[in-house]
């Protein structure tokens, strides 16, 4: 790996070592762990606060997860082109991911819960609505992270590299 590749979890990187289906299995594997723990702040909120729509919320969130990683996956692997996505392992826009994917979960499961539940709609519904939710969440966030960082950094850092 050159000093140009980055580290991490990065598209390139893996392109060199994964192809078919492992590629695309551990792709959607990684951006489901991004998802779930960049959004565990929300997950919580909304086990507490499941009584309040016992059918709709749960069902809406397992839609935000389910296609939110597939969208994460085809984001970040730039099949679908939303903009840079920042590396993993940039710890500096950690709070700001935390707050944008928890905001964008939240989003997706209470608000679509309590949407299908005011109009009466069937539990399908909020899965298709969590799922459709948390996709546009997601696909603005590159834009997110520009307003408030700037581009992302694409290349490895240099800690630990002195004497070499």
């Amino acid at each position: 790996m050159s000093d140009d590749d980055p580290r991490g979890y990065d598209e390139r990187h893996y392109a060199n070592t994964k192809e078919g289906a492992s590629y695309w299995t551990e792709r959607l594997f990684f951006a489901g762990i991004e998802l779930t723990v960049l959004a565990s702040p929300a997950l919580v909120l909304g086990l507490v606060l499941q009584s309040a729509f016992p059918d709709a919320l749960p069902t809406a969130g397992i839609g935000a997860v389910v296609v939110g990683s597939l969208a994460l996956t085809l984001f970040r692997t730039r099949v679908v082109d939303a903009g840079e996505w920042p590396r993993l392992g940039e710890v500096g826009s950690a709070p700001l991911r935390i707050t944008y994917f928890s905001a964008s979960y939240l989003a997706a499961t209470l608000g679509v819960a309590a949407a299908v539940t005011a109009l009466s709609g069937p539990l399908p519904l909020a899965f298709v609505g969590g799922g459709i939710v948390q996709t546009l969440g997601i696909a603005a966030f590159p834009t997110v992270y520009r307003a408030v960082h700037g581009e992302p950094v694409r290349r490895r850092s240099r800690r630990g590299r002195r004497g070499r």
